[in-house]
């Protein structure tokens, strides 16, 4: 079990330093290498580092701003980092609130663990959440999950919120889903093939939602998109459309 737990490469994210500290220590103690252990002291520097860095597990406070636990949840689930959308994914929590474990398990949260944690009690935790059956890969899903804080209402909650008739529409292309850059804004909102929305109009595809589109294109049918044109500004000042391929 020892030689299975060291390869893992786990990121533990915490506003108080000695709870990072207390966890690496746990981890270490169950035989994973310290400098396979990533720390993140809020939300936002965690999600930097899943786009810079690839692990197994994310141990992760709910309590920090302005992206808390569950926001973070929810960012990695809807496929905005370079990590795979369905990594386990274990909170850290002073206290079971009764709203943020039905948010979490709407997120498939894979476990909690009560701080001040217990070396016992992440052992026990992580085993679980490795042992667990991986939620299906569909990053389209957990939108609608709504963690009820301002960040979650800034980031994902105006998506939805209809788009004024008196503003102008962008400039607009349509593209392959295998030529499409991750980070385009989506000109007309992206429906699966039975109808569903998978993303609405003005946000941006990520390069895990692209590639869930183009691995899946059975489940979903979606062959092209309608993006805004990408403006580029010229050499004398004045705004040109990018030249497509």
């Amino acid at each position: 079990m020892s030689n299975e737990l060291e390869k893992l490469k786990i990121l533990v994210v915490d506003d108080q330093s000695l709870v990072r500290t207390l966890v690496s220590q746990s981890l270490q103690s169950m035989g994973i290498r310290a400098e396979n252990i990533s720390q993140a002291p809020d939300g936002s520097t965690a999600m930097r580092t899943l786009d810079m860095r690839m692990v197994d597990l994310v141990l992760c406070d709910v309590e920090m701003k302005p992206m808390n636990g569950l926001d973070l949840l929810k960012e990695l689930r809807c496929g905005h980092t370079m990590n795979a959308s369905n990594l386990p994914f274990i909170i850290l929590s002073g206290h079971a609130d009764r709203g943020n474990v039905t948010v979490a398990v709407q997120l498939h949260a894979d476990g909690f663990v009560v701080k001040p944690p217990k070396p016992v009690d992440v052992e026990k935790a992580i085993m679980q959440a490795l042992r667990r059956t991986r939620p299906e890969v569909d990053p389209f899903s957990y939108y609608g999950v709504d963690t009820g804080t301002d960040y979650d209402k800034k980031v994902f909650r105006r998506l939805f919120e209809p788009r004024p008739e008196d503003l102008p529409d962008a400039p607009n292309e349509t593209v392959t889903v295998n030529s499409a850059k991750p980070g385009a804004v989506l000109a007309e909102d992206l429906f699966s093939k039975s109808g569903h929305l998978l993303l609405p109009r003005g946000a941006s595809i990520s390069a895990n939602q692209l590639a869930v589109l183009r691995n899946y294109s059975d489940r979903y049918g979606v062959q092209q998109l309608v993006v805004e044109k990408a403006v580029v500004v010229a050499s004398d000042g004045d705004p040109a459309s990018e030249p497509t391929g």
